[in-house]
C-alpha cells in the first residue's frame, strides 16, 4: 500500500510546481535602471539628487523612450552587473565596454567622458608618491594596500594591471573606499579626481585628497548603456542609439556632459568632444 501511495505523490508532484512557461516573465516594455549612489555622477540623494552626469543623461534616453515603463531601482555595481549577466530586464548608464563584458551585455554609443584616472592619496602623505607615480609598481608593493570596486572596468591598461597584481580589498561603493583613504586604512586609490574630491567634500574632509598622475594609464575612457545579451536588450540598446545620435549634438546634453567639472578638465573634454567622442562607434 506505502509502495502504491509514493508512486501515486510522485506521479502528481509535477503538477504541484507551474511550468516554466506559466511562470511570471518581466513584461517587455519595462527597463529597470540600476542606479547607486556615486556623486557626481550618479547622485541619489541630498541638495543635487538627480543632477549627476548620469542622471541627467539618462534622463534625456528614456525622455525619448515612452514605449518603456523606466523604473529606477538602488542597487550596488554588482548587483547590476549580476542581474545583466543573467539577462534580466535590466540596463544601467556609465558602463565601459569591455571585450569580458561583451559576451554577456550590449552596450550603446558613448554617453559621457571619463577624463584619465589618478592615483588619489591624502595630502599629508603626498610626499611619499612620485609624479608621475608607476602603477605597476605602486600595485607591486605589498606594503602598501589599495581597493577596488568589485566587478568595475577601471580602463583597458589598469584592468590589465589589475589582472596581474590583484588588489587586496574589494569594495561595492565609492563611499567606503574614499572613507578608507581618509581614515588611513588603505594607502591610496585608483579613481577619478572629479568623484573622489566630490565625495571627499560630502564626507567633510574637502582638499585633504590629492591627485598623482600615472605612467601607464592616461587614457581617456567612454561610458555607455549596458543591457543583456539578448533580443530585449538589443532592441533597447538599438533605441538608445537613436536618440543618443539625435542628442549629444545639441548645446544642452554637451553641457550635461560637462557638468560639474572644473574650468581645465571641461576645456578638455570639448577638445575630445567633437573630434573624437561624437566619432567613436
Amino acid at each position: 500500500m506505502w509502495s502504491r501511495l509514493l508512486l501515486l505523490l510522485l506521479t502528481c508532484l509535477p503538477l504541484l510546481t507551474p511550468p516554466p512557461a506559466v511562470r511570471a516573465s518581466e513584461p517587455d516594455n519595462q527597463i529597470i535602471w540600476g542606479r547607486h549612489h556615486v556623486p557626481p555622477y550618479m547622485i541619489r540623494e541630498g541638495e543635487w539628487a538627480g543632477r549627476g552626469i548620469f542622471d541627467l543623461t539618462l534622463g534625456v534616453v528614456t525622455s525619448h523612450l515612452p514605449q518603456y515603463q523606466h523604473v529606477d531601482l538602488a542597487a550596488p555595481f554588482p548587483r547590476v552587473i549580476s542581474e545583466i549577466r543573467k539577462g534580466s530586464h535590466w540596463c544601467y548608464i556609465g558602463a565601459l565596454r569591455t571585450s569580458e563584458r561583451e559576451a554577456y551585455a550590449y552596450f550603446s554609443l558613448p554617453t559621457s567622458i571619463f577624463l584619465p584616472l589618478r592615483v588619489i592619496v591624502r595630502r599629508d602623505r603626498l610626499a611619499q608618491f612620485s609624479h608621475p607615480q608607476s602603477l605597476k609598481s605602486l600595485l607591486q608593493n605589498r606594503q602598501l594596500v589599495t581597493s577596488v570596486m568589485r566587478d568595475r572596468s577601471y580602463s583597458p591598461t589598469v584592468d590589465r594591471l589589475l589582472a596581474e597584481y590583484p588588489a587586496r580589498e574589494n569594495y561595492s561603493e565609492q563611499i567606503e573606499a574614499i572613507s578608507m583613504l581618509l581614515a588611513g586604512r588603505i594607502d591610496y586609490m585608483i579613481e577619478l579626481p572629479l568623484l573622489a574630491f566630490y565625495q571627499a567634500r560630502l564626507l567633510g574632509h574637502a582638499d585633504e585628497l590629492a591627485a598623482v598622475r600615472t605612467e601607464e594609464a592616461d587614457e581617456v575612457v567612454f561610458n555607455r548603456v549596458m543591457c543583456p545579451r539578448n533580443a530585449w536588450g538589443r532592441q533597447v540598446i538599438d533605441q538608445v542609439n537613436q536618440v543618443l545620435l539625435a542628442e549629444r549634438p545639441t548645446p544642452a546634453y554637451r553641457a550635461m556632459v560637462e557638468r560639474w567639472h572644473d574650468p581645465e578638465s571641461t576645456a578638455e573634454i570639448r577638445r575630445l568632444y567633437d573630434k573624437v567622442f561624437l566619432k567613436t562607434p
